[in-house]
């Protein structure tokens, strides 16, 4: 019992305790001897004979410096009556009795010894830290009592809450033990408005210079960071004789030397928490408190470890405040006020409240010791996390979906390693990557052997960039490794560590990386592993191996820069990374940590297939789109995994039917059944198709949705006869196949079935299949659509037919449609008349029976006449407005050719006559190339043509002649009037050519007055004038019908005569008119330039007219009693002249009243429209509206 320690004034009271209680709580600070002579006064209480007296330690460098000094004590060998026993080294023996370790070495040997059997006595050093392991070994202990009432529990502290831990052990005895420390001054130096943490520990330091200035200091700070701004801060200061060291975790181990070798002069030490317990920084008279820490929190939510900057409590201040009074008094000089710490929390918040607790409730399931809620901590873990830890052993697959352990849990809670790691290792060993991986695992179960100074950072970065493969982080670490074996295989310990010190690698930590992977390797042995050799496996394997244990750090590279974490969390890489400057799809990280921002260290690329394979049991996947496919006679649709929150497969195409049965049933029946969407053969599906699509036609003509029944009805059908089972092709042909003939019959719609009770059906008459347009023939189909362009009645026209087409008879449509057509005019007749036509219904009914049963002549037309003597008022086609007509009153003509593709549609039987009628035309005749196709035929060689003949196909035709040049010919046309036309052409050749000296004479004697040849030389040639003159006059005599008239050969004998006696006499009153005529021309042009700037907008009215009347050609455009009124023409335009120069005003009246009419013929010709015989009616009728209108008296 030393006397110098507080301890030994206390010793007799804790034997006795020992003796009687089962658990004793010694309270005592800093230096007080508890940690070397509590094992001492147990020996004294009688205790070691039993067992060993085991105590726990949180560090490896306490429990063998402890060890060392008892055994001392004890004048025994280390490793005799004293042992220690820590992750790489076991000195106990078979003869020690007291035994230190780690409380890490303790957990794990529950495993082995579930009672603790081995111990009679239990210290449990230092619990004031509250780490994980001594909160669990606290939690064990107390649950062992009832089972080993002989073991004694002695629990140590420092700064304690006696109280809750006397409580937590049955109000255990506390015996406090004072320490050894000198008075230490509290002083509060609260920061200045504006002052920012450095310049704030500056000014503390002159505060304690100015009371002694070569006194040693000791700064918290709460990080690496705070650390170099304060030190380039106090260079900034000058001080004098003063040297400033940093102290945290990371620095090298030569550089944390050198803080406990002497020195000259004043030395501040800035530290990190590390100094608060860890490690004990001799001399110091001053302690410099910024109250803060980064505290390591783990945030279940998001799996990321964040480390913020926070307040420490009131027992981390004081246990600081206590390291500058061991060798004297000291003074502490706080950098927040009083209040300030007050208002903090007495004791530190214990790990187990802010830890990942998957370790934890791993070590708790394999030791078989319940839920942790059940478990006696002495704080309770929060729930969120409880509920991390158990999310995270399903992540590995540790557990099942009855929190039970799995086979990989429990070859997981037999590994003394981290779970996730262990569950690197497991995987490692099916993919024939545990080389590789045990490497790994060392190296991550330790602080990383690379070093970066503060203030050698480039240099650092450039000697690191050694080892750099671009592609992962992990593969970096390997290729470390890999150097690292090799430097020691070729070098002694020493020259090795200088080597990776020139490296700025810690040589200590690259041995303590040796180590621990030995010890991996010498597990992984004694599970049955076969680890090969380094360098064996493939980098997938490796990676993959690794992802197992990392499922819940994966992110996927996002729009903007960063990646989409798990569960909507964001991060990025850290900078230092191999990978910082790339952005790879997916990615992997060995651990997220946030300080600032989130990042993610130890990184490497993944591909999102892996996650399909070995998450499988977490993906959620999410199927979606069902739809029939015929193909595959399969309901598919497609399916999305994600991963926590993560899409890995955005869309794939998938079976439908395991995932949802009854859906996939229904779509079944709805689109193979019942629409006969399916590849089978089955009769009954063939035969249900065709009575249905006979009874859908009935729908179709009367425009009505309740004729058939309905799908869903038709589906209930099926449904009451096929198994529930069913829901592909392949199932349903095997059920029906093993059906008999009376069981297949049970699938077939009867009428009844498929027809609604109360339907009417459409009649024959009503709605016929054909429509018969003189003799031909056309199919029809019906449409009820409103949004398609089919919608209504459609007339199958073929190419060679379309001329037959006779728009009269399409306006009377069906019989069955017609009420609604002639309803629909009625509503559209202005609202003057159409009021009294009203319900237009009823007299839409009256009309129609007026009009008969036989459609006959226009629709229009009699329409007009019969509401008008119903209705007592005038009506005339154009007062209705067609564009108000819905369009599936009207027939839509469809043209096909002999293929059956369809060369154009429309419901305006003018379009399609415009586009195809010459092509039709061609093509009837070529259909009937036989003996009614002559050619070369000249006078005298017309033989008997009958006027209409019955063609091979049994559709009528006209024979008639056909101009061919200076020869006639004989075709069949498809009308009569294209026949009568072409027939007179054809004539008109047949007789210039008997009348070759007629023609030869008047081409000398054209007959033009000299001055009307040279006012006309302005447009062409006079020759050609006189030219076309004689070929007018020749069309005199082959107007169309008294052409047609001409049959045989004795008919053009008997024209022929007649002609060659008219034939000069005519042409020369032509000529005498039209000399009249183009010096009529000559003087209107010279009058209408000369008005032409007086009144611009009539005089390009009246050119527009003259030019539209003579041009170059004009006589081969007009027939031959058309030239007769062009004097009439001409001076109606001189007399509209004269009227101009009086009264324009008047002028204007008047040709607004022509110019709609007119500008609709001239928009016509624009658009490309044909000149037909309507047309030019049309044309010449406003010729004579002109004459009305401005010279009314010609």
């Amino acid at each position: 019992r030393p006397p110098e320690l507080p301890i030994s004034a206390h010793a007799d009271a804790i034997v006795e305790a020992i003796r009687a209680h089962p658990v004793v709580i010694v309270a005592g600070e800093t230096g007080s001897g508890k940690s070397t002579q509590l094992p001492k006064l147990c020996l004294e209480a009688g205790r070691g004979v039993r067992g060993l007296i085991g105590c726990t330690q949180p560090r490896r460098i306490a429990a063998r410096s402890v060890a060392r000094r008892v055994a001392e004590e004890l004048g025994s060998e280390l490793g005799q009556a004293v042992g220690f026993q820590v992750r790489f080294n076991d000195r106990v023996s078979a003869d020690s009795y007291i035994k230190f370790m780690t409380d890490g070495i303790l957990l794990a040997e529950i495993h082995g010894d579930r009672l603790l059997d081995a111990y009679d006595t239990l210290i449990i050093d230092e619990a004031h830290e509250r780490s994980l392991n001594i909160d669990f070994l606290l939690g064990y202990v107390k649950q062992l009592q009832d089972r080993r009432p002989d073991l004694k529990i002695i629990i140590t502290s420092a700064t304690i809450d006696t109280e809750r831990f006397a409580k937590h052990f049955d109000h255990a005895p506390v015996i406090t033990v004072e320490g050894r420390g000198y008075p230490v001054e509290v002083r509060y130096q609260p920061p200045e408005e504006g002052e920012d943490l450095a310049r704030q520990v500056r000014r503390a330091v002159e505060a304690a210079g100015r009371i002694d200035h070569r006194g040693d200091l000791l700064v918290f700070l709460p990080g690496e960071r705070e650390i170099f701004q304060v030190s380039r801060e106090l260079k900034r200061a000058s001080l004098a004789h003063t040297e400033v060291l940093p102290l945290y975790a990371r620095l090298p181990g030569e550089s944390q030397d050198r803080i406990f070798q002497a020195h000259t002069g004043r030395r501040i030490v800035l530290a990190t928490n590390v100094a608060e317990t860890s490690l004990t920084v001799p001399g110091i008279r001053f302690v410099i408190d910024s109250g803060l820490a980064r505290i390591s929190r783990y945030a279940a939510h998001s799996r990321v470890l964040r480390l913020p900057v926070e307040p420490v409590s009131q027992a981390s201040s004081n246990q600081r405040a206590g390291r500058c009074g061991r060798v004297g008094p000291g003074i502490c000089i706080r950098l927040f006020d009083e209040a300030d710490f007050h208002a903090r929390p007495e004791f530190t918040e214990p790990e187990i409240q802010r830890a990942g607790l998957v370790g934890v409730l791993l070590e708790m399931l394999g030791l078989k010791l319940g839920e942790p809620e059940n478990f006696p901590f002495v704080d309770a873990p929060p729930k969120r996390l409880v509920s991390e830890a158990w999310m995270s052993l399903v992540e590995l697959g540790a557990v099942d979906e009855e929190r039970q352990l799995t086979e990989v849990g429990r070859r997981l809670a037999r590994l003394p390693v981290d779970a996730r790691q262990g569950r690197m290792l497991i995987e490692a060993a099916e993919r024939g990557a545990l080389a590789e991986v045990l490497i790994l695992v060392a190296g991550l179960s330790i602080s990383d052997v690379r070093e970066r100074p503060l203030d050698q950072q480039q240099a650092a970065d450039q000697a690191h960039a050694e080892f750099a493969l671009p592609g992962s982080d992990f593969l970096t670490l390997l290729k470390l490794w890999r150097w690292w074996q090799d430097t020691r295989a070729s070098h002694s310990r020493n020259q090795a560590d200088k080597q990776a010190r020139r490296r700025f690698l810690n040589a200590q930590r690259l041995h303590e990386w040796g180590q621990l992977h030995g010890q991996l390797l010498r597990l992984a042995r004694e599970e049955g592993w076969k680890t090969g050799k380094p360098g064996q496996a493939e980098d997938q394997a490796v990676h993959r191996s690794l992802l197992s244990g990392l499922l819940g750090r994966i992110g996927q590279h996002g729009e903007s820069g960063e990646y989409q974490g798990v569960r909507g969390h964001k991060f990025r890489i850290f900078p230092g990374s191999v990978l910082g400057q790339r952005a790879p799809g997916w990615v992997m990280a060995a651990e997220l940590v946030e300080t600032g921002r989130t990042y993610a260290r130890m990184v490497a690329p993944i591909q999102p297939d892996w996650l399909e394979q070995q998450a499988a049991h977490l993906l959620k996947r999410r199927v979606f789109d069902p739809h029939w496919d015929r193909r595959s006679g399969r309901v598919m649709g497609y399916e999305q995994l994600s991963l926590h929150g993560l899409v890995v497969i955005e869309k794939r195409r998938c079976h439908y039917g395991p995932h949802d049965p009854g859906t996939a049933r229904a779509l079944f029946i709805r689109h193979a059944l019942v629409r006969g969407e399916i590849n089978a053969r089955a009769s009954f599906l063939k035969k249900n198709r065709a009575l249905r699509d006979e009874l859908a036609r009935h729908e179709h003509k009367r425009r009505r949705r309740d004729v058939l029944a309905s799908d869903s009805e038709l589906e209930a059908f099926f449904d009451d006869r096929l198994p529930s089972s069913i829901y592909t092709t392949k199932a349903f042909l095997r059920w029906y196949q093993n059906l008999g003939s009376a069981g297949q019959d049970q699938l077939l719609y009867d009428q009844a079935t498929v027809l609604r009770e109360e339907a009417a059906l459409a009649g024959r008459d009503a709605f016929p299949e054909r429509l018969r347009v003189g003799p031909e023939q056309f199919r029809l189909h019906y449409h009820f659509d409103p949004a398609s362009e089919n919608d209504g009645v459609t007339l199958d026209c073929p190419l060679h037919l379309l001329n037959r087409l006779e728009p009269e008879r399409l306006e009377w449509l069906v019989p069955g449609m017609l009420e609604a057509k002639v309803t629909a005019l009625i509503a559209s007749l202005p609202k003057s008349k159409r009021r009294a036509l009203v319900p237009a219904a009823d007299y839409a009914r009256a009309a129609i029976e007026r009009l008969g049963a036989e459609p006959a002549g226009s629709l229009l037309d009699r329409l007009c006449v019969e509401l008008g003597r119903i209705g007592g008022i005038e009506i005339g086609r154009e007062d209705f407005q067609f564009d108000k007509i819905p369009s599936h009153l009207l027939f839509l003509v469809r043209v096909r050719d002999d293929a059956g593709r369809v060369l154009g549609q429309s419901r305006h039987l003018a379009e399609l006559t415009e586009r195809f009628a010459e092509r039709a035309r061609a093509e009837f005749m070529a259909r009937q190339a036989d003996r009614w196709q002559r050619d070369g035929l000249r006078p005298g060689d017309l033989e008997a043509l009958p006027e209409v003949v019955t063609t091979r196909g049994g559709h009528q035709a006209w024979p008639a002649l056909v101009e061919q040049g200076a020869v006639a010919g004989v075709r069949l046309f498809d009308t009569p009037e294209q026949a009568r036309l072409a027939h007179a052409e054809g004539m008109a050749v047949l007789l210039k050519a008997s009348l070759a000296d007629q023609w030869k004479y008047l081409n000398k004697h054209h007959g033009l007055s000299r001055p009307a040849q040279i006012a006309w030389t302005r447009l062409e040639d006079v020759s050609a004038l006189a030219a076309a003159l004689r070929e007018l006059t020749l069309r005199g005599f082959a107007r169309p019908d008294e052409a047609w008239a001409v049959r045989d050969g004795e008919g053009f004998d008997r024209l022929l005569a007649s002609v060659r006696q008219e034939f000069i006499g005519r042409y020369q009153r032509a000529a005498a008119i039209l000399d009249d005529v183009i010096l009529a021309w000559h003087a209107l042009n010279l009058q209408l330039e000369s008005l032409a700037q007086a009144v611009p907008n009539n005089i390009a009215d009246l050119r527009s007219q003259l030019d539209d009347l003579l041009y170059a050609g004009f006589l081969a455009d007009i027939e031959a009693e058309r030239l007769a009124h062009y004097p009439r023409y001409l001076n109606a335009m001189r007399i509209r002249l004269e009227a101009l120069e009086h009264d324009p005003v008047r002028d204007d009246q008047r040709m607004n009243e022509i110019r709609p009419w007119w500008q609709a013929y001239l928009d016509h010709l624009a658009e490309g429209g044909w000149y037909t015989p309507e047309l030019d009616r049309y044309r010449w009728l406003i010729e004579e509206y002109r004459v009305q209108i401005f010279a009314q008296r010609l």
